[in-house]
């Protein structure tokens, strides 16, 4: 006999998905994705599969998610 729950729907949490916000952030300008971080006086960007970059300023990337051209120009938060 089936017990008195059971036909309930399992419970979905959903992921939380709020940027995490930090001063030392390089964000893109339109949708906000995160395109690196300053460390050091340098911008350290991260991309799939392992590959890391240390850049000098001024650096510019495109973003992945929305095609925005992108510009850090020094390390002044």
């Amino acid at each position: 006999m089936p017990s008195q729950i059971s036909h309930l729907p399992a419970v979905r949490r959903t992921l939380d998905r709020t940027p995490r916000r930090s001063g030392n952030d390089w964000r893109c300008c339109r949708c906000g994705a995160l395109l690196g971080i300053h460390r050091d006086g340098l911008m350290h960007v991260s991309f799939a599969r392992g590959h890391e970059y240390l850049f000098s300023f001024p650096a510019t990337a495109t973003c992945r998610r929305c095609g925005t051209l992108n510009q850090a120009t020094g390390a002044a938060r």
